[in-house]
């Protein structure tokens, strides 16, 4: 069993409240895990066109803003749970919040990740969670409670079965894995560093990431390794910042910024791409 977690994508169209005060008023409404759809009077909402379709156009607490197709497929399976609150726009699309009501008390605070963020207060890390599966059974679209805590996570949480269906249909969107029962999050980060591990072991000579960026202009279509990142340069010159996945792909990103710790890393090329490769497919276990 797994849970993933489901979020707009924000370079793709998205969908914002027209009027702040109406915005805040919503943002209030959301946060409870009752309908308020016989309360609910659809508020006006701006588009944003920016010519990359989306299903999924923006997240608020305990929501999402869904087009009518995800509404539709939610309906057509059955998905329980949830209300659909119509929202007003200059479209001629429908759009809707999502409202999930299902809040789920899960999270095994003892095995779950933790990380202290820039306030020094301990927060559940939502991309290591440990959850407890028997909570989960029969759950396909639901919130997750914070242990000890008269509140949630700021994201929505889908099952394998909606997982694969949304997977399937729908544009513009995330769909991230957080938690897999026969996989923890801690096995996931040393097969991730041993990865990591065999791409540095297979470089030959290294450089400081200004010279990586150069090298990347200069050699198109050639990425530059630095453990667990790469970075190359498309047909304008844009560098783009690839972070490894466990499946030995790159999840790419155009940065506005480039974390600090990108720049105090040593970068390379790799003896030969098939033999690094060759090294990385045995580490994670490819045949």
């Amino acid at each position: 069993m797994k849970a993933w977690l489901l979020d707009y994508y924000p370079p793709n169209n998205t969908i914002e409240f027209s009027d702040s005060e109406e915005s805040d008023q919503v943002y209030e409404a959301l946060g409870s895990d009752k309908p308020i759809i016989q309360e609910w009077s659809a508020p006006n909402v701006e588009f944003n066109d920016l010519g990359k379709p989306a299903d999924i156009l923006n997240r608020y607490t305990g929501a999402l803003v869904i087009s009518g197709k995800v509404k539709e497929l939610l309906e057509q399976n059955h998905i329980e749970h949830i209300e659909f609150l119509p929202l007003s726009t200059a479209t001629e699309e429908e759009y809707y919040i999502l409202h999930v009501l299902s809040v789920i008390d899960c999270i095994d605070p003892v095995n779950s990740k933790v990380r202290t963020y820039y306030d020094d207060v301990p927060q559940f890390d939502e991309y290591s969670l440990v959850l407890d599966q028997k909570a989960l059974q029969g759950q396909h679209i639901f919130r997750i409670k914070l242990p000890s805590e008269d509140r949630e996570l700021s994201y929505i949480y889908v099952s394998d079965f909606l997982q694969e269906i949304l997977s399937q249909s729908i544009v513009g969107y995330q769909l991230v894995e957080i938690w897999d029962s026969e996989f923890s999050w801690k096995a996931k980060e040393e097969k991730h560093e041993r990865m990591g591990q065999e791409i540095d072991s297979s470089l030959l000579e290294v450089f400081d990431f200004d010279k990586a960026k150069k090298f990347a202009r200069k050699n198109k279509g050639h990425m530059v390794y630095s453990g667990e990142w790469a970075i190359k340069a498309d047909k304008d010159k844009q560098i783009w910042l690839g972070n490894l996945q466990l499946d030995g792909s790159y999840s790419w990103i155009n940065p506005i910024y480039y974390p600090p710790i990108l720049l105090e890393l040593q970068w390379g090329i790799p003896e030969r791409s098939k033999t690094m490769f060759s090294r990385l497919k045995e580490s994670i276990g490819f045949k």
